[in-house]
């Protein structure tokens, strides 16, 4: 067990913004309080009554269409019980993880990490199978024009430059008519290598895959907050159990939150460094350009970047200096993805200012047909998205906000930044700019309380994790049994 001179040395690094060292001590050294004991009974009974909620079909635990017109509707078709044991197999891979965290000796980050993105994977994989339709419904859903239709406009492309060439006036489906072409192109890579109805199946496990892959990404955004491997491993393992990851497979929308965490994650270090011509700002200038190139909807996240830009100077005690450093790297990262965009513009006529618009267009008319009343939308939306965290994050999530008032202080860099990304969310929310849906359209933003609720999750003694990890993947089970999230 480490000293206190240890603890409080980390700590002090870790408030000062230095880069620290992981630290291999088990998580847990003092015995457990009645009050974290509270915490995990008091989490348990909520997630009990939401899940007996769930299989009773109480509404409006599905949504509130009286209000906002839309829900996700019920479904009666599909066993609990068997869907829990479909997806047992994964969880006991994570779970595996878990019980090895708890251990004395370093955790091996590379293996775990390893075993906790092919249970996500495999999450995805028997979830879609236990329903009877099986891989059938997987192709049904990437092929759907509705559902999709990605891949869709994809097999009616003839001619890629051309068509890149005249984007901005192409006829498409619901959804890639406000998106821009990279996940057509994505999909179309899959139709031209392995033709229908091939294609839309692998392209669709492909997508579960790459979403699977945010696991490895998780435990590197991370260590933004903590230094600490076994807190990040359970950051990533919360993650792996997002129920949204599951119940949304194959949408494109599972592989964003990886975009958004790269682009966080790249901006916050390319602060940080002390270079003339920082790679992190060159990363995160390829990055932007590939999640404007995806979808535009990940531009939301400039609100976390605004912020803790805001918040970087105030720690620079708003130096001309800094202003400069911020200047010179915005400038960077600008340049890099601009550069991007004119190689392609060059190359194939892509106008990726006009496709934007002509998306925004389409978003516009979408939107007004949707009639969703801002005042109800914004009271409503963050329900469906901590839907998609599985409802005990948002517990976790108040807890760990009571424990921080309890120490606040805004020098502390992993305080500034859990209120920086609830401060993100709550913009999101009140600007309306992503409205409905928000259990899969604010997918994206899932990492921002990932990270706090791992935080108030290593507090507790591997028994209470166990139950509380237990408790989200019943959740996650019960939701797709009897939920519809996507239809064909």
């Amino acid at each position: 067990m480490p000293g206190l001179s240890e603890i409080a040395a980390a700590t002090e690094n870790s408030a000062s913004g230095e880069e620290t060292a992981p630290q291999d001590r088990p998580i847990l050294q003092e015995p457990q309080s009645w009050l974290l004991i509270f915490e995990a009974v008091a989490t348990l009974a909520l997630g009990a009554v939401f899940l007996s909620g769930v299989i009773l079909e109480k509404n409006p635990l599905n949504g509130f269409p009286h209000l906002t017109g839309w829900e996700w509707p019920w479904r009666s078709d599909e066993d609990i019980f068997r869907l829990a044991v479909f997806l047992l197999g994964p969880f006991a891979l994570i779970n595996f993880v878990l019980r090895k965290v708890e251990g004395k000796s370093p955790p091996r980050v590379s293996i775990y990490l390893g075993f906790l993105a092919l249970g996500n994977f495999l999450m995805q994989i028997m979830a879609m199978l236990a329903d009877a339709r099986g891989t059938e419904l997987l192709r049904d859903i990437v092929a759907s024009p509705s559902a999709t239709s990605y891949y869709l406009d994809a097999s009616r492309i003839d001619h890629l430059a051309v068509w890149l060439r005249h984007f901005d006036q192409a006829s498409l489906g619901f959804h890639s008519s406000t998106h821009p072409p990279g996940p057509i192109l994505f999909y179309y890579a899959f139709f031209k290598g392995f033709g229908f109805p091939e294609g839309a199946l692998i392209g669709g496990f492909a997508v579960g895959f790459v979403g699977s892959l945010g696991i490895l990404v998780t435990y590197a955004f991370a260590g933004l907050w903590t230094g600490d491997r076994r807190t990040r491993l359970i950051a990533s393992a919360f993650y792996a159990l997002l129920p949204a990851l599951t119940i949304f497979f194959p949408e494109m929308d599972q592989v964003y939150p990886i975009l958004s965490m790269l682009l966080i994650l790249f901006w916050c270090k390319s602060l940080e460094s002390r270079r003339e011509i920082p790679w992190e700002a060159l990363c995160f200038g390829a990055v932007l350009f590939v999640s404007v190139f995806f979808a535009y909807n990940l531009l939301a996240t400039g609100a976390f970047l605004a912020y803790y830009a805001i918040y970087w100077l105030w720690r620079q005690r708003w130096r001309r200096a800094s202003w400069l450093s911020l200047l010179r790297i915005s400038a960077i990262s600008g340049a890099v993805c601009a550069a991007a965009f004119l190689a392609l513009w060059l190359s194939t006529g892509y106008n990726p200012i006009a496709s934007f618009r002509h998306a925004l267009a389409y978003q516009a008319i979408y939107s007004a047909m949707l009639r969703r009343p801002y005042l109800i939308s914004t009271l409503v939306d963050p329900y469906d998205f901590f839907l998609g965290a599985g409802i005990l994050a948002l517990p976790l999530l108040l807890f760990h906000l009571y424990r921080m008032s309890q120490e606040f202080d805004p020098r502390r860099k992993e305080i500034a930044l859990t209120l920086i990304g609830l401060a993100t969310i709550l913009t999101i929310d009140f600007t309306g700019i992503l409205r409905g849906e928000t259990s899969r359209v604010w997918l994206f933003l899932q990492p921002l309380i990932v990270v706090p609720v791992a935080m108030e999750l290593s507090r507790y003694r591997g028994r209470w994790r166990l139950a509380l990890f237990s408790m989200q993947w019943l959740i996650v089970a019960c939701l797709k049994a009897k939920m519809i999230f996507i239809r064909p």
